[in-house]
C-alpha cells in the first residue's frame, strides 16, 4: 500500500486512487491545501497497484526532441476568452472532429476545479481559461482509458504531474492518446 512519509514524494496526482482495485484510498487535502492518498487499512488487500503507478516512485524518461512554436489562434473572439493565445481550441476542435474525447480542467457547481471531458465543440468553452489552482482528478484516468480502448481518440490536457499520473495509471502506451501539460509554475 501506498504510503507517504514525505510529502515532497507526492504531487496528489491521484494515480493511486485511480488504480486501487477496492477503492480504499481517498484524497485528503492538508492545512495547506495539498492533496495526498489516505489509505483504508480494513480494505485495503496489498496487492501494490498504488505503488506501481505512481509516478514520483518509478520515473520514466520521456524520450523526444523538444521543439518549440510560437502561434495564436486567428479567432480573435476564442483567443480573448483563452489564457494563451487558444491553441488549445484549436487542438481539442480537431480531436472532436475525429470523434474524439477532450480531458481539461473546468469548474463544477460548487466552483471546485475538476478534470471532466466533453465531446463537442461547444462544451470547450469550459476548459478555457487558466484556473491557476490544480484540479481534482477523480476518476478521469478511469475514464480516459475507457475511451483509448474504444479506440477513441483521447486528448488530455493537465498539469506536468497529472499527465504523468495519467501515463503511469495507464501502464502501456497508446497511439490514440494525445497529451498537453499546461506550464505549471508550481501549484499554488
Amino acid at each position: 500500500m501506498i504510503k507517504i512519509t514525505d510529502k515532497k514524494n507526492c504531487t496528489g496526482c491521484y494515480a493511486c486512487l485511480n488504480t486501487c482495485p477496492q477503492s480504499c484510498i481517498t484524497m485528503k487535502d492538508d492545512f495547506e491545501g495539498f492533496w495526498y492518498p489516505v489509505v483504508d487499512y480494513n480494505k485495503c488487500i496489498n496487492c501494490g497497484l498504488c505503488e506501481n503507478v505512481c509516478p514520483v516512485m518509478h520515473k520514466t524518461q520521456e524520450n523526444n526532441e523538444p521543439r518549440a512554436y510560437a502561434c495564436i489562434n486567428k479567432n480573435e473572439i476564442i483567443r480573448m476568452k483563452s489564457s494563451s493565445g487558444g491553441i488549445f481550441t484549436l487542438v481539442a476542435e480537431h480531436v472532436i472532429d475525429n470523434n474524439g474525447v477532450v480531458f481539461g480542467a473546468s469548474f463544477d457547481k460548487d466552483f471546485t476545479v475538476v478534470h471532466s471531458y466533453v465531446e463537442s465543440k461547444e462544451d470547450l468553452e469550459k476548459f478555457r481559461g487558466s484556473k491557476y489552482v490544480q484540479s481534482k482528478i477523480g476518476d478521469a484516468y478511469k475514464q480516459a482509458e475507457l475511451f483509448l480502448r474504444e479506440g477513441k481518440q483521447v486528448l488530455f490536457s493537465g498539469t506536468p504531474c497529472q499527465v504523468a499520473g495519467l501515463k503511469s495509471f495507464l501502464q502501456r502506451e497508446y497511439d490514440n492518446l494525445l497529451c498537453i501539460d499546461v506550464v505549471c509554475h508550481g501549484v499554488p
